[in-house]
Parts: C-alpha cells; structure tokens; sequence
C-alpha cells in the first residue's frame, strides 16, 4: 500500500468517525435492550407519521439486539454513503451483466433512494430485535 493510499485511508476513517458513522456494541440486559429499541421505534414511527414528501433523510440507523451475547449493536450512517454504497451496487450489477441479480440491486437500490423518513423494517423474534429506520 503507497503512502498515498494510507493518508486516503486515515482521512476516511477520521471523517466516519467525525460524522458519527461507527457501530457501537454495548452490554444490555432484554429488558434495557427492549426499552431503547421501543423509545427508537416510538421516534421513527414519530418521524414516519410528520414526514413531509420533500424532506429528504439524513440517516440510516439500526439497532440490533443479540440476546446470546447480551449486546445492542447501534448503527448510524450519513445518507451520502448509503447512497454512494446503493450507486455503486447498481454501477456493479450493471458492469458485470448480473440477469436475475442486476434487477434486484437496482430495484432496491433505487426504493432505498426514495424512501421516506421514518420506520423502514422491523423485526421481533422470541428473544432477537432488529430496527431500521431513516432520519
């Protein structure tokens, strides 16, 4: 690796972590865990309900909850590397002539472009938690 891709690689990593985007485990019981997936649900159900059409997000966020492990996995993205990752997957699909693949990252690629602010998925298992939503 040249000098120069390892100040493109130091430069990168200060600008994740400035921007806020790192992913952070922390230990949690099910009940703690439970309370801050619920008080993150309430507000992206809060923003899903006041979005207004022209209001573009920000944010990717997701928080997953591990019950073997006891560890809440918190996950947030500026918008702009959201983006950049689904323009390249298209890119991707497109140089490489995927049939059936190339369809379904571009279809999802550009519904995740359109999506509104707000919940986009979530998942309760019997124990395991998954929220994602758009800010």
């Amino acid at each position: 690796m040249s000098g120069r891709q390892k100040i493109v690689l130091i430069v990168l990593a200060v600008l994740f972590t400035l921007s806020s985007c790192m992913v952070v485990a922390v230990e949690k019981s099910q009940q703690e865990a439970d309370s801050i997936i619920k008080k993150a649900r309430d507000r992206a159900l809060k923003i899903s309900s006041g979005s207004s059409t022209g209001v573009r997000p920000h944010r990717l966020k997701v928080l997953i909850y591990d019950p073997d492990d006891s560890t809440l996995w918190r996950i947030s993205l500026p918008f702009w590397v959201v983006r950049k990752i689904a323009v390249e997957g298209m890119r991707d699909a497109a140089r490489r002539h995927y049939q059936g693949f190339e369809f379904e990252v571009q279809g999802f690629s550009r519904a995740l472009l359109e999506m509104p602010r707000g919940l986009l998925v979530e998942v309760s298992g019997e124990r395991e938690r998954v929220l994602v939503w758009l800010e």
